[in-house]
């Protein structure tokens, strides 16, 4: 993993445009290389945020992202997500090495308490991958989000540190 930077939004922008990868996404429709460099722009100087570009170990090709949104270092929580845009590079267990580094990142260097998601319910496959890094399924918002016409219903999962209860 590497820090997001500027030049990797055409990367982005076409990982989140990509139907997919879109399908999964809460929002409602992907981004313009204008607007996410507008979002770009808007991170500088915050602290509530991390975002990270996933690098394959062979040749550090860029495959999608990943990052800590709504960091609280009161409560010590954060919000996990990630993006594998690269076709050619999912289900080969790259989500789970680098949700595992962001994990590790999180509760050592940050000093997370608690590290939280929120996936459609229906997206089988991410609950699976989440069930494995250790979340635990804290809940379901029940038609929370309106996505290609529709109301879905939301899972809530949530990992604690070690040390936690």
């Amino acid at each position: 993993m590497r820090p997001l930077a500027r030049e990797d939004a055409e990367d982005v922008v076409r990982w989140r445009g990509d139907p997919e990868v879109h399908a999964q996404m809460f929002a409602a429709a992907p981004p313009s290389l204008e607007e996410h460099l507008r979002w770009f722009a808007s991170l500088e100087g915050r602290n509530d945020r991390v975002e990270f570009v996933i690098v394959e170990n062979d040749g550090g090709r860029p495959i999608g992202t990943i990052g800590l949104s709504g960091i609280d270092r009161v409560n010590r929580r954060a919000e996990y997500g990630i993006l594998i845009g690269d076709r050619g590079a999912r289900g080969r267990g790259l989500a789970r090495e680098a949700s595992r580094l962001l994990l590790a990142y999180a509760f050592g260097e940050l000093g997370m308490h608690r590290v939280y998601l929120h996936v459609f319910r229906e997206n089988e496959a991410a609950v699976r991958l989440y069930g494995r890094l250790g979340f635990d399924m804290e809940g379901i918002l029940r038609h929370h989000a309106v996505k290609d016409g529709r109301y879905r219903d939301v899972a809530v999962m949530g990992i604690i540190g070690e040390g936690g209860e």
